[in-house]
């Protein structure tokens, strides 16, 4: 069950929030994160020496053109770095920061809680399990009840002997194929979800079709979809038709990677489809020319040291100062952009009353 009076909250890793407070947010960043899961350390000693060197001023180009060829820049760990990039967000406007790094993804609950107390951000933490290459061994053996559970303890308990609570189930990862235990862990997130009324966020699989095939995994499960957000449709390249076709399912669905300049690369054996503010601005008009304004959630995904300022990217603060301005040249309105920045997140972001 959810805590007494969690229904309509949001609940951040220093307490419940009216959701009046939560103001202007991004829906899916990392603030401490490692995506360590994916680097693969080189054999050839010199690719060797290169790969394992602090990513610096010097060097940082040449991982930001291919983001896993250095392992440091795959750690999001410095909690000084983190409060000075997150307080860059605040300065210009930014209220709330929904850090999705789950199971896998080098979840930091306590360094969490200080980065919130440090900046006076409203941080929202995730819970449950990412993709299938990260999942501990241990997993295998768990049942969809023993996962739910899990997650269900971090809502209401805390995260371990923390006593920092989630707010989000998620990020839940998926890939090409759609592993067993990547199943398992989506059903079992339904169960939570059911159980806490907590929203449910969703990394994907690379495939249109397994995108789909994910909700209906979820809604067989009795997930709420209308309080589930599908991740990445916008560098995953999905299909016009398959952005439609989640939303018509009652989801939201996620542009995140705003201002990253990384150039495109293979990721999971797939092109990430890397590409300007200007195209998912026009992808966006076209789902607010749809109908789909109230479906839209936007943020900047960040998870490698190459998108800090401190190394040269745009940071947590770039939406606000440099995509809104661009928004409002291409035609999106005001009412619109405060729809996308407060409405729709903040509406996700709230805990649903329990259905079980």
């Amino acid at each position: 069950m959810n805590r007494p009076g969690l229904t309509g909250q949001i609940q951040t890793v220093l307490g419940p929030i009216d959701a009046d407070f939560a103001g202007i947010t991004l829906f899916h960043e990392h603030l401490l994160a490692s995506m360590a899961a994916y680097f693969e350390e080189p054999t050839d000693p010199d690719a060797k020496e290169r790969a394992l060197e602090p990513l610096t001023m010097e060097n940082v180009r040449r991982a930001r053109n291919n983001r896993l060829i250095n392992r440091d820049n795959a750690e999001l760990a410095d909690e000084r770095t983190a409060i000075k990039e997150a307080l860059l967000f605040r300065e210009a406007g930014g209220r709330t920061i929904t850090e999705v790094s789950s199971i896998g993804l080098g979840r930091n609950p306590l360094g969490l809680r200080r980065i919130a107390q440090a900046t006076g951000l409203n941080i929202v933490m995730g819970s449950g399990y990412y993709v299938g290459v990260s999942h501990p061994k241990s997993l295998a053996e768990k049942t969809e009840e023993e996962i739910a559970s899990e997650i269900v303890q971090d809502i209401v308990v805390g995260v371990d002997q923390t006593g920092v609570r989630s707010g989000v189930i998620g990020e839940i990862g998926c890939t090409v194929p759609l592993q067993e235990g990547e199943r398992k862990v989506l059903r079992a997130a339904a169960k939570a979800q059911r159980q806490t009324g907590a929203p449910l966020m969703i990394h994907p699989c690379f495939d249109d079709n397994l995108a789909l095939e994910i909700i209906r995994i979820l809604g067989d499960a009795g997930a709420d979809l209308g309080h589930t957000a599908i991740c990445h449709v916008n560098v995953y390249g999905f299909a016009s038709k398959t952005r439609s076709a989640l939303a018509d399912a009652g989801c939201y669905i996620g542009y995140e990677s705003f201002g990253n300049i990384g150039y495109p690369h293979i990721y999971l054996g797939r092109l990430l489809q890397l590409r300007s503010d200007l195209e998912y601005i026009d992808e966006i008009l076209q789902l607010i020319r749809d109908g789909y304004l109230n479906h839209v959630l936007i943020a900047h995904d960040i998870c490698f040291k190459d998108f800090l300022t401190s190394y040269g990217g745009n940071g947590y603060a770039h939406i606000l100062e440099n995509t809104v301005p661009v928004m409002k040249i291409q035609g999106v309105t005001e009412r619109q952009i405060h729809t996308l920045l407060v409405e729709n997140p903040v509406r996700f972001l709230q805990f649903s009353a329990v259905k079980d």
